[in-house]
């Protein structure tokens, strides 16, 4: 061989060597500190803890869960976009995330971008939404609840919070409906349950999760979903837009998150790694008792849910003049 030759050989070497070391499955050095910007005990927090015992057999280190809440998530979310991109600190976030900015920008943290401080690893989960009654107001289904509303107006209705995606779905309801509905807003779901259960509320807009015990005993009554379409957790029950109430749609999700700058092939393990645990059916089932359905998909699918939500969330502030108080 010419040493023309050689040096071309040994050029192209070196000019692919980076890209042949992306294509490499990459495996984290140390521990993996997986954060959850909210107390513990929530949908996400159990997602994280449950996860934190599966991971360390696929991917050989161990992954510590530290709960960093405040600012409806932005507290510990800023930390983590603060992080080494490197794919050993991640934070799995509730779908408010996506709406807390827009209401507080100063929270969180300075100089921080819930979009492009991060990427997105993948969802995890959808946790179903929906209008649920005391059974002394005689309501089952939308169409009774629209009459009610009609009747016994302006009438108050509980959710987790003020910009809440259950807020948010109670002023769709108000909007699309003409009726008077004012907002009481709780710290958390379980709050927002029990006012109806003490008769202080005649409805609550919550999540599957904090309602379910209640409505298993009869004492709540699920009315419709607040979604686009059913639940498989719920399947009985129909949303309110099939039921002719429509633009009543909201959605409570949970998403994985590295800082942004992570190199793809660390984003790719651990999309396909924590996938493939959603997929196996003793963590659906949990789940499902959780009140919460598996998501799961690429890192792409969940970039562009994050992106609709908050641009969504922008125009819906705007046109419901939702402020906090």
């Amino acid at each position: 061989m010419t040493p023309f030759f050689k040096n071309l050989i040994a050029g192209t070497f070196v000019a692919l060597s980076p890209a042949l070391a992306l294509a490499q499955a990459w495996s984290p050095t140390k521990a993996i500190t997986f954060v959850v910007p909210v107390a513990p005990g929530s949908s996400n927090d159990l997602i994280a803890r449950m996860l934190s015992e599966k991971l360390p057999a696929k991917l050989g280190q161990p992954v510590v869960v530290d709960n960093r809440p405040g600012a409806s998530g932005l507290v510990g979310a800023s930390s983590v976009a603060r992080s080494a991109p490197d794919g050993h600190t991640i934070v799995i976030v509730p779908s408010d995330v996506y709406m807390a900015p827009i209401l507080t920008p100063k929270a969180g943290g300075a100089n921080f971008d819930v979009i492009k401080d991060f990427t997105p690893i993948l969802t995890a989960g959808n946790a179903p939404v929906l209008i649920v009654a005391s059974p002394s107001i005689n309501v089952k289904t939308p169409q009774e609840l629209l009459a009610f509303l009609k009747k016994n107006g302006p009438t108050s209705y509980g959710s987790p919070g003020t910009g809440s995606p259950m807020n948010i779905a109670g002023e769709m309801l108000k909007r699309s409906s003409g009726t008077q509905l004012n907002h009481v807003p709780y710290r958390g779901v379980l709050p927002a349950v029990n006012a109806v259960l003490a008769g202080e509320l005649p409805i609550s807009i919550v999540a599957l999760a904090g309602a379910a015990p209640h409505i298993a005993a009869g004492k709540l009554v699920p009315v419709g979903l607040v979604e686009k379409q059913r639940s498989e957790l719920i399947p009985g029950l129909p949303t309110m837009t099939e039921s002719g109430i429509a633009g009543v749609e909201t959605a409570v999700f949970f998403q994985i998150l590295a800082p942004a700058g992570t190199p793809a092939p660390v984003i790719q393990r651990l999309n396909t790694e924590i996938n493939a645990i959603l997929a196996t059916p003793d963590f659906k089932e949990r789940l499902r008792t959780m009140g919460v359905q598996i998501t799961g998909g690429s890192s792409a699918d969940a970039a562009r849910l994050a992106r609709d939500t908050y641009a969504r969330n922008q125009q819906l502030v705007k046109e419901l003049k939702i402020v906090v108080e």
